[in-house]
């Protein structure tokens, strides 16, 4: 026999009736929750992935752009905010002596390892720090290319502001002729008339 507890209704009563309230409305929250969570993902992965697949390229407008984003899009995600503070910081340290340059340069990779790390934590992967910095491919001549771009475009940008000037000598010919004798064709000789 089941005893009154509220109301004339039992306890099974009371408890039926409060999964049929307060079901639905759990579920609506949890859906919710859910919803927020696959979006923030969605918005903090394009942010990861392109500072992976430029972390050899560190000069390319896709990571500077993806740089500027994680303030945004990692706002108050402690363990992501104090390594990008500190990575930031590090690229505003002006140039060492070259004596200091290659300690100087080891630093910040380390800085930016280390932020790529937390971010691969905070959205699920598990990936090595020795792995993050040593299985990405950047072409030497990449490197070579982009250096020798910014020199020139900084000696055009000297020459044309009238802070470096155009040497101009005069030059005497080589007397040498730099082009190969013209062939010589053999004359068919006369022969008898026909």
């Amino acid at each position: 026999m089941d005893a009154v507890v509220f109301l004339g209704m039992r306890w099974i009563d009371i408890a039926t009736i409060t999964a049929i309230v307060v079901g639905p409305i759990l579920a609506v929250a949890v859906d919710r929750f859910q919803q927020r969570w696959t979006e923030r993902k969605r918005r903090r992965l394009p942010i990861f992935r392109d500072l992976m697949g430029t972390r050899k390229a560190r000069l390319d407008p896709v990571h500077v752009g993806a740089l500027n984003l994680i303030d945004l899009e990692f706002y108050q995600v402690e363990r992501v905010m104090v390594p990008f503070r500190a990575y930031m910081d590090s690229l505003y340290v002006p140039m060492p002596m070259p004596e200091a340059q290659e300690r100087f340069f080891d630093h910040r990779n380390d800085l930016f390892v280390g932020l790529l790390h937390a971010i691969g934590r905070e959205l699920g992967y598990a990936y090595d720090k020795h792995d993050l910095e040593k299985l990405a491919y950047g072409p030497t001549g990449w490197n070579n290319d982009q250096n020798m771009q910014r020199q020139n475009m900084t000696l055009v940008n000297e020459l044309l502001s009238g802070v470096r000037a155009l040497p101009v000598t005069a030059m005497q010919p080589t007397s040498q002729n730099p082009f190969p004798p013209a062939p010589t064709v053999a004359k068919p000789e006369p022969g008898p008339a026909k």
